[in-house]
Parts: C-alpha cells; structure tokens; sequence
C-alpha cells in the first residue's frame, strides 16, 4: 500500500473547465489504441516536431518554461474510481497480491488523465463523466468535466488539442454562488448523519468562508469570514433549529449572524459565495482542490460484502463529485436535454462495483502527500520551488 500512488482528483489544484462531446467518429476514444494515438500527437505538438513532414510550431511552450526541461513523457490513460486505481497499482507492485483483473473496462472508466513529464515537474488533466451516465450521441465521447493543472503556455496548447482534435467547444466552468454552498452542506450532512464516525470539527477543522461583490462597488471585494473548527458544528446546530431551512442550515446560520452583526444580508443578489476552504477541500469559482478523504478506523465490514463501509467524508467526495458532473453538463448544454435530465436525475455513481455506502479502502497510505508524482523520482518535482502552483494562478 505504502507504494500506491494517491489517486490523482485528491491534493491538487485544478482549473475547471467543461467539454461538449469529443468527436471521435468510428474510433472510440476509450480505447487503448486511440489513448496512446492522441498521445503521441499532443507529445508532438508539445515538442514542435514535425507532423507528416509539417513542422508544427509549438515549440514555444517549452521556451517559455525553461524551468521545466524537456518533456519526457506525455501519457493518455483511462481512469477508473478510487477502487480500480488500487486495484490497478496493487497489481502492479505485486502481481501475486490480487486475483481481480487491472483491466478497466470502457464502460465502467470515469474518464482520461492526460499525463505529462518534464525533468523538473509533472502536470496532468483529468477528463470526467458520471461512468453511470455514459451515454454519448454516436461518434461521439462525452466527458464534459476538463479538470487541469498545467501552467499556462502548456495548458493553452493542450486547450487547443482538445478544440482541433475533437472539434470540441471547451469553455471556463464558473461556479454559482448556490453551488459552492451547497458542497459545504453535503459534507455537513453526511457529517451530521447518525451513523457517522467522523465529527465536523476533525474533518472540515477550520473553515474560511469568502464573500465578494461584483459589479457592486470598488471600494470593497471581498470579505474573508474565518470560522474555528470548534464553532462550525454550533453554526449546523443552530440552522437545523431554524424553521424551513432544514437543506442548507450551516448557510441559514451565518446569513442570520452576518445579518444581525454585520448588517449584511448574503441573500441579496449583490452578495455571492465566492470562495470555501477547510481541511477537506478548497472550492472556487474557476478552481478545487480535493482533500484525499479518512476511511474508517476500524474498517468495519457489511454483511453483504467483504468490503469496508465508506467513511461520512468519502461519502460526501462521492456526492460532490456527482454534482460536479451534472454542474457541467447542465450549465453547458451540450448534451441532448433527455441525456441532460438522465444525468440531473442519476444517482451519484462509481463503477459498476460500487454499492451504495460500501467502497474500498480506497485512499492510499500515500494520500496525505503531495499529489503529483507517478512515480518514485518525480518527488523531487514535487518538492521543487512554488512557482509552478503560483503559474496556476495566472488564469
């Protein structure tokens, strides 16, 4: 376990973006085949080979970021859910250790992480669907949820692959203020459930909360409300008092306490939930950053399967992760709207092994670590200077 890699949505901060449908004609792009094809294509477009005997004039993103060094691998592969990634990487550290197969299946894929390799640093991209949603228009792939984390003259070229490769639309993900919310009240929910183990205070610990106003005044942006960790849990306690405010009783509470301190009232149209941090996850209008969730101390089994019960804070990932996929498609209208309203009205999903409220021990000992190596010589990048995180910070 110590040698499997975190799985790659957990410890990193991604740009949102989302995709309408891939076209991919006769090739499904959920293969192998056509993976390793696109590959070697953006590998090329990367480097500013020659393309046919075209030289593609791409080389300028490499200039640009001579911090980085050439580029040594560009990787295109399926995904699965938590589960098939420790699957796959147990396999591949000790073959004899698992009896079930490390072949993902293309219907049960949560979609492509594209992977790149520099001598200096490692950036990915992760392509995603709810994998129980799947259906696409024929000759198409819908993967509408683009996660990125490259700096911008590499990001810009590989936005461009994406557009010219797929004739695809790719567009920036902006979140609504009610969305950014309503992430913080799932995991007060399943927190607060009764069969839960983990406590609000050991998992969100402190929570920071930013409010902004645009196009309502220059003189003020934001304001940056910081609540400890052991007073968030009086926060819920307080809403679920409330009358009719039963669904989001963390946001009624502070709304009545900046309302009744502060004069501010976050239910005007002015006032918008801009930002939330705490210790399971960083949510932005454009950007996230997942927290690798705690299993279960005791890894307590159900009766039905020999597999451990998933925690209240891998629940509530899963749940997110769901909206997520339905924020992008819906805002994006891409989809034909009955496959649309299939996804609004879906279930939140993993592979087609996953129960409701039973998962894996999924979250590698090597979670709480940094999240960008593959492989075992990549921690000097990640241990390299801040600058690459402060490059993302350029969109």
């Amino acid at each position: 376990m110590a040698d499997i890699p975190p799985y790659p949505l957990y410890n990193r901060t991604y740009l949102l973006y989302r995709l309408s449908p891939l076209h991919t004609g006769d090739a499904p792009l959920l293969h192998e085949r056509s993976l390793r094809t696109h590959a070697k294509r953006l590998r090329e477009q990367l480097k500013g080979d020659s393309v046919r005997g075209v030289e593609v004039d791409f080389a300028a993103a490499e200039d640009a970021l001579p911090r980085l060094g050439p580029l040594e691998e560009c990787a295109w592969d399926m995904i699965g859910d938590e589960d098939a990634w420790i699957d796959r990487h147990r396999q591949l550290v000790d073959p004899d250790a698992s009896q079930l197969s490390s072949v993902l299946a293309p219907e049960q894929a949560r979609g492509i992480q594209v992977s790149l390799e520099y001598e200096t640093q490692s950036y990915n991209a992760l392509l995603l669907r709810d994998p129980r949603v799947a259906s696409s228009p024929d000759g198409f792939t819908a993967l509408p949820l683009l996660l990125v984390k490259m700096p911008a003259p590499v990001r810009d070229i590989f936005l461009n692959y994406l557009r010219t490769s797929f004739d695809a639309h790719v567009a920036p993900l902006r979140l609504p203020s009610a969305f950014i919310a309503a992430s913080l009240e799932t995991f007060f929910r399943h927190l607060s459930a009764s069969t839960s183990t983990q406590s609000i205070q050991d998992v969100i610990r402190q929570l920071h909360v930013q409010l902004s106003f645009p196009n309502a005044t220059a003189l003020l942006r934001h304001v940056d409300i910081t609540i400890a960790g052991r007073d968030v849990r009086g926060f819920v306690t307080r809403g679920d008092a409330g009358r009719g405010v039963q669904e989001k009783p963390f946001t009624a509470a502070l709304s009545s306490y900046l309302r009744r301190h502060l004069a501010l009232d976050m239910s005007h149209p002015k006032v918008h939930i801009s930002r939330i941090s705490c210790g399971s996850f960083v949510l932005g209008t454009d950007r996230l950053k997942l927290v690798a969730p705690d299993t279960l101390s005791d890894a307590s089994f159900s009766e039905e399967s020999n597999t451990p019960e998933a925690s209240a804070g891998q629940l509530a990932i899963q749940d997110f992760f769901t909206a997520l996929v339905r924020e992008a498609t819906g805002t994006g209208k891409f989809l034909p709207e009955d496959s649309a309203s299939g996804i609004r009205s879906s279930t939140p999903s993993s592979t087609a092994s996953n129960r409701a409220g039973r998962r894996k021990r999924a979250v590698s000992n090597t979670a709480a670590g940094n999240g960008h190596a593959k492989r075992s010589k990549a921690r000097g990048k990640e241990n390299g200077s801040r600058a690459a995180d402060e490059e993302m910070a350029d969109a």
